[in-house]
């Protein structure tokens, strides 16, 4: 499409372009002659959850992290608890309002609530108020109330609607804040209220538009008390059940503690230790050197022992000797057994010094010493009167032996005191064995307890950390409180009008546009030729009632003209030798206006001197009805009129202008499908030329509702197919000729009739018509044509 056929598509359009966003607009100013007025008001939220102060020292700032508190503080702020608690907080207010305050609520919708609220609401309101025992630990929360209502009394009020919300699903509180028709109470108007964070600041803008400026206000003020309290009871109650899991289980360690210190205390009580590690290093060490002592004095008794038996061998006594002899034996004995009691009381005077075991020991000393007084006595008498054998004098003798005897018996008593010290200590080495492995075992139980209540200690003092973080991170608060709005938001009723007029227009634009680009009717001689894929010999205009400015009577004449001079020339280009130039005129349809078209191409060669004959069948043909009145619509769209002129010359009758000898009618009999050319015609129907005719123009009814002769269309000279300009070329058409195309396809040419008169330019060129010179300065501008002339 040109751009001066899209300026015609939009001139021919024109009125409808302008009526229908006109009709809209006005529709859109009617429908909003009564706005729904609307106020807005905004509040402002420091968080501080971005650049606020911390007690954690090394806390570093998280983009991802301050990102995600923002989004759960927003969350919270759009939950469904929240704003049904803002909404019955709100819905409380004014139900409690004995009047209307224009500061919490208007008249109009004061008095509207009053008679949509049931009475069973109030009354259900002031039982709760009367009952002053009831909800006595009611949470007050910061949320503004008219001074006319008792803090005590809405808070007990709030309480009871939500609880009678919750209760079910078809109280009248449930349904006023989940059904959607209701402005002011409902979840879907409260979500309404938009949560943003101003850019990447600490601040969160809350916005809220609403028909009523007092609910505006309230609704947000309420809205920044209930966020500040969730948002820090929930912060604080998660740090919290923290904290309190760590004291459970700090206090849980703790007395695990204590229960392994109490089993380590007692089983030093039982096995009386003090320090286990000294005394068993101590009794180590005296048991080492016990046992270099005792061996030391095993040594020393066996040498006395063979001391004493040698010089006992070498005494040879008399049995006086012996008699005395054996008395010092048994003085011997008693005095080993002496010095035996004395080295076991000396033991225990060790272990416990008693002034009983001191007198006992001086007493068993000062028997040996009188013992051994006698038996030196004895052993004098008995060397005072023999040697020894050996000639040795028992003088000097006996003494060595006195003094190996009494050593001998020293050591055997040291031996046998140590012997039962021995076996004291293996009975201490036997506790202290085992006790090494459980002390082990309850000092590792000790510490492993004692480790995990240092580390549940140390995530207590985290946790309290975090919890006091959280609590001053929590602290949100409003900087910048709602306002009461004094002026509605300007109504969008301005470019709401001029949306509906340009969409409208738009929309009918593209409608035209859409139907021009889907128009698949042939229209002009160029989508002739491309759709039957055959040649065009021209085009004829519409004959309208009102063609306006343009000389109709010469384009009609011209048009003809030059579709009779292409058929000369097509026949000029032909190598036949026949005088006679026979033309089929025929269509696939009936009323193509096939019988006008061949009775001009008749009248205008007959003006050329030429001379023709014109076969017409006899079938009564339908006359064409004139509508009888302008149609109105049309009318008021501003298209033309679509009338047909029948009193223009180019639709008289045939009759009218060719002689009767050059006009005739032919039966269309069982002969007539026999017929090969014009000559057969004529004799079937006793027609006698009294002259031998150049052009014989032969029309034929439509081929889809009628036979036609095949051989009269092949071996006729020219072939013309007339088809209608506004209708569609459908498969049946194609049908209708495709025999004829693969039989005489370069015989056949088509003239479409009916076209639109601007489609004439592409074979006139301008329409001869008067134009003022602006309109031709656009005309050119559009067809890019800026330095064209008209003439030389």
């Amino acid at each position: 499409m040109k751009i001066i056929d899209f300026i015609r598509l939009i001139l021919r359009h024109l009125v409808l372009l302008i009526m229908v966003p006109l009709s809209l607009a006005l529709l859109v100013l009617v429908l909003t002659s009564k706005p729904n007025l609307e106020y807005t008001s905004q509040t402002v939220l420091y968080t501080g959850l971005a650049t606020g102060s911390s007690i954690e020292m090394d806390k570093t700032f998280n983009y991802f992290a301050t990102n995600t508190a923002f989004d759960n503080l927003i969350n919270i702020i759009n939950s469904r608890e929240t704003q049904e608690e803002v909404a019955v907080r709100l819905l409380a207010t004014h139900l409690m309002l004995p009047k209307a305050n224009p500061k919490f609520i208007s008249k109009k919708i004061f008095d509207e609530l009053k008679l949509k609220v049931p009475k069973e609401i109030y009354d259900y309101i002031e039982k709760g108020n009367n009952n002053r025992d009831l909800e006595t630990d009611t949470l007050f929360v910061n949320s503004p109330i008219p001074p006319e209502i008792n803090r005590y009394n809405y808070e007990k009020t709030v309480r009871r609607l939500l609880k009678l919300m919750k209760s079910s699903n078809d109280n009248y509180i449930y349904e006023l804040l989940n059904y959607e028709n209701d402005k002011h109470y409902s979840i879907k108007a409260l979500s309404s209220i938009q949560a943003i964070r101003i850019n990447s600041s600490d601040l969160i803008k809350m916005t809220y538009t609403v028909d009523d400026p007092g609910i505006c206000q309230q609704t947000l003020e309420i809205y920044n008390a209930i966020c500040i309290k969730n948002y820090k009871n929930i912060k604080e109650n998660r740090s919290d059940a923290v904290v309190k899991y760590f004291q459970q289980q700090l206090a849980m360690a703790n007395n695990d503690l204590k229960l392994a210190e109490d089993k380590l205390l007692e089983f030093n009580k039982a096995n009386k230790i003090i320090n286990y590690y000294e005394q068993s290093k101590a009794v180590a060490v005296v048991k080492e050197d016990m046992e270099v002592d005792y061996n030391n004095k095993k040594a020393q008794l066996a040498g006395t022992e063979a001391s004493t038996k040698r010089i006992e061998e070498k005494l040879n006594v008399q049995d006086y000797i012996q008699s005395e002899n054996n008395k010092i034996l048994e003085k011997k004995k008693l005095l080993g057994y002496i010095n035996y009691q004395i080295a076991l009381n000396e033991a225990s005077l060790e272990s416990n010094a008693s002034e009983n075991i001191l007198s006992k020991i001086n007493t068993l000393k000062k028997e040996r010493e009188s013992l051994n007084n006698e038996i030196k006595k004895s052993v004098d008498e008995i060397y005072s009167y023999n040697n020894t054998v050996d000639g040795v004098p028992l003088t000097k003798t006996l003494p060595d032996w006195m003094n190996t005897v009494v050593e001998s018996e020293n050591l055997k008593a040291k031996i046998k005191v140590m012997d039962k010290q021995n076996k004291d200590f293996q009975e201490q080495y036997a506790t202290y064995a085992p006790a090494g492995a459980t002390i082990k075992r309850l000092e590792r139980e000790i510490s492993v307890s004692e480790q995990g209540y240092l580390e549940l200690l140390h995530g207590l003092n985290l946790a309290k950390l975090k919890l006091q973080d959280n609590e001053m991170s929590s602290n949100i608060k409003s900087i910048d409180p709602p306002f009461y709005p004094l002026s509605a938001n300007p109504t969008k009723r301005g470019l709401l009008i001029v949306a509906a007029a340009f969409l409208g227009g738009i929309l009918t634009l593209g409608i035209i546009l859409m139907m021009e680009y889907f128009d698949d009717t042939i229209k002009n001689a160029s989508r002739a030729s491309k759709q039957l894929g055959i040649k065009s010999l021209g085009m004829v205009p519409k004959i309208i009632l009102d063609p306006g400015n343009v000389n109709l009577a010469f384009i009609q004449k011209r048009l003809i003209e030059i579709i009779t001079q292409n058929i000369l020339q097509y026949f000029g280009t032909q190598s036949s030798e026949k005088k006679v130039k026979t033309i089929v005129v025929f269509s696939t349809n009936k009323m193509e206006g096939k019988t006008i078209l061949a009775g001009n191409i008749a009248k205008t060669l007959k003006q050329e001197g030429k001379k023709i004959v014109f076969l017409n069948y006899d079938t009564k043909q339908q006359p064409i009805e004139q509508q009888r009145k302008f149609p109105f619509i049309t009318k008021i769209l501003g298209y033309p009129d679509p009338r047909i002129d029948l009193n223009n010359p180019f639709l008289a009758d045939v009759s009218d202008y060719l002689d009767d000898s050059e006009y005739h009618s032919y039966a269309m009999n069982s002969s007539f499908y026999n017929a090969k050319n014009y000559t057969d015609i004529l004799e079937q129907n006793n027609i006698t030329l009294n002259y031998s005719p150049d052009f014989v123009i032969i029309e034929l009814p439509s081929l889809i509702n009628y036979n036609y002769p095949a051989e009269l269309i092949t071996y006729a000279d020219l072939g013309i197919l007339v088809c209608r300009s506004n209708r569609v070329w459908s498969d049946a058409d194609q049908s209708a000729v495709s025999n004829l195309l693969a039989t005489s396809a370069s015989k056949i040419n088509v003239i479409v009739n009916g076209v639109d008169l601007n489609e004439i330019e592409s074979v006139l060129g301008d329409l001869p018509k008067t134009r003022s010179v602006f309109r031709k300065k656009i005309k050119a501008m559009f067809k890019f044509q800026f330095f064209s002339k008209s003439q030389i």
